[in-house]
């Protein structure tokens, strides 16, 4: 049964003046419209089958799943998602379209296919999408989309008609104190939606595919229909499929368009942007900073390790003296995704003391963990086994998947330069650039790596430093003899990383008792030098 709601009553009079066969005009006015306090002007009926959309706003909310993300499934397939991400804070604009056109997409992948085949069109790159899975290797060539559309109305849903749910910024919020957050945001994503459209265009649409030896003349799109129905002709299409997969005759066309009102669907999704740019600004920036599509290199997990227990790569050399050398494994509590990475450390005594007699370094990675091997000079009387190791990983979040909470805002420099350690010298000073400004309390974790293997032969330092300028000491030791100098040229890389913040800030975390992580050597008052590195 279909409802008709009164819009406006037409000459009213008083109800006083019933009685009376004829009425004042004083009396008598002209129009009452329902739920207008101030009538100012009449309308027409297609401006009140216009304002009437408001009411079907509803049934549309429901039937076109307005209060959901879009999900692209890894079949290229769009839906809408699982959990409603959406609320509305106003009412959104509509308004009455009356265009039909015909115009031609070429897509270059499966995704793109996808896309329009769900009546998406984005018109930016599909990496500024960070969650949509897709192949960039999977292409799609040789074919073309024939679209004709038909507008009726359009909604619009801007950011200030719209906000997440509570539900979905604490889904989202619980995902950033994960060890993987890609990982987290990307479940989360998955349920709630990646993309949202800001204008959904109501209608009708059909479609052909074509290929492109079908085209056999300059294309343009059509905006009227005995112009679509001319280029059909000439394209020798004979029918176009609706989106239920139903077949259309072209020579029903011109029915088709005159029905166009009935039987409303979605057209087109349009001005998309990815579903966390609803979130506040604060969520919006958290993502960006773990997305981080620049690249950097990020603090990816910190810890301390303990040496109760040591395996023991080289023995006493000359059958006399102790174990020089140290073997650790270190095992993380969350894997890897890759292999690529690297790792800092500093040796610390039972009293958290950084060792300068001890020197560490790391290799042999791999997505589970890494080993430390241990270099302790003969004539340094130290129990090892007393001791802990503070390291820290630096490598890519979006390669190797772990993003620790913990130092997540706090950026890094690394750097990496090579240099020749002359023979018969056993101190060796060093003067190194930084392309970022240096300032009081940030540390300098920096290891020495020959050619050959990660066996850690020298002893490095910081001496000084300036606003851009760092001076270290190396020493070199004979793997034989701690007092015997090396008789020939030794090129090293000096591997050097700066957390850019207070070494207070520095947090472990695989030890939640610790304040900060005691490690590498820390930019004092006491080391600064202002005039150091300024040229004469």
């Amino acid at each position: 049964m279909k409802m008709i709601d009164i819009i406006s009553y037409g000459h009213i009079i008083s109800t006083s003046q019933l009685e009376y066969e004829k009425l004042d005009d004083d009396e008598t006015y002209n129009e009452k419209l329902i739920g207008i306090t101030s009538f100012k002007e009449r309308l027409y009926l297609e401006d009140w089958v216009g304002n009437a959309a408001y009411d079907n706003l509803i049934c549309w909310t429901i039937d076109f799943h307005l209060f959901h993300g879009l999900i692209a499934n890894q079949n290229y397939e769009v839906e809408a998602s699982k959990k409603i991400a959406i609320d509305f804070i106003k009412i959104p604009e509509i308004n009455l379209s009356n265009k039909s056109y015909l115009k031609m997409i070429k897509p270059l992948t499966k995704l793109e296919v996808g896309l329009i085949s769900s009546n998406i069109f984005l018109s930016g790159n599909i990496n500024s999408f960070p969650f949509i899975r897709h192949d960039i290797e999977d292409y799609y060539e040789g074919f073309n989309y024939i679209l004709v559309k038909c507008e009726r109305y359009e909604i619009l849903l801007d950011e200030d008609n719209v906000k997440p749910t509570r539900e979905f910024e604490q889904t989202i919020e619980k995902s950033f104190n994960s060890m993987k957050p890609l990982e987290d945001l990307q479940h989360v994503f998955d349920e709630y939606g990646h993309l949202f459209p800001q204008r959904i265009v109501l209608g009708r649409s059909l479609k052909v595919i074509l290929s492109n030896s079908s085209l056999n003349h300059k294309f343009k799109n059509v905006n009227s229909i005995d112009g679509i129905l001319e280029l059909l002709d000439k394209l020798d299409v004979l029918y176009l499929i609706t989106q239920k997969g139903k077949n259309l005759e072209k020579d029903d066309l011109t029915s088709w368009f005159k029905n166009a009102n009935d039987n409303l669907e979605i057209i087109e999704f349009d001005k998309i942007i990815p579903l966390y740019k609803i979130l506040k600004e604060e969520q919006q920036n958290k993502i960006d900073n773990i997305l981080d599509k620049s690249n950097d290199f990020r603090i990816i997990m910190t810890g301390i390790t303990d040496l109760k227990d040591l395996e023991y790569l080289k023995d006493d050399l000359k059958g006399d003296l102790v174990n020089v050398f140290h073997y650790k494994r270190i095992n993380l509590e969350s894997p890897l995704k890759d292999e690529n990475y690297e790792v800092y450390g500093s040796l610390i005594s039972e009293n958290n003391v950084k060792l300068e007699e001890i020197y560490v370094n790391f290799g042999q990675y791999d997505v589970n963990g890494f080993y430390a091997i241990i270099k302790k000079l003969k004539l340094t009387n130290i129990d090892i086994t007393k001791c802990y190791i503070s390291w820290i990983i630096i490598g890519i979040p979006s390669q190797l998947s772990v993003f620790s909470p913990a130092n997540r805002e706090l950026p890094v420099g690394c750097f990496k330069i090579s240099i020749k350690l002359q023979p018969n010298e056993f101190n060796h000073y060093y003067t190194v650039g930084t392309s970022f400004i240096l300032h009081e309390g940030y540390t300098v974790i920096a290891h020495a790596y020959h050619s050959s293997s990660n066996e850690p032969k020298n002893i490095i330092k910081l001496v000084k430093w300036s606003h851009n300028f760092i001076n270290f000491q190396v020493s070199q030791y004979n793997l034989n003899d701690d007092s015997t100098i090396i008789e020939k040229d030794t090129n090293i890389d000096l591997h050097v990383c700066i957390p850019l913040g207070s070494y207070k800030s520095l947090k472990i975390d695989n030890n939640k008792e610790s304040e900060c992580l005691l490690i590498g050597d820390i930019l004092t008052k006491e080391n600064f030098d202002e005039s150091f590195g300024q040229s004469s």
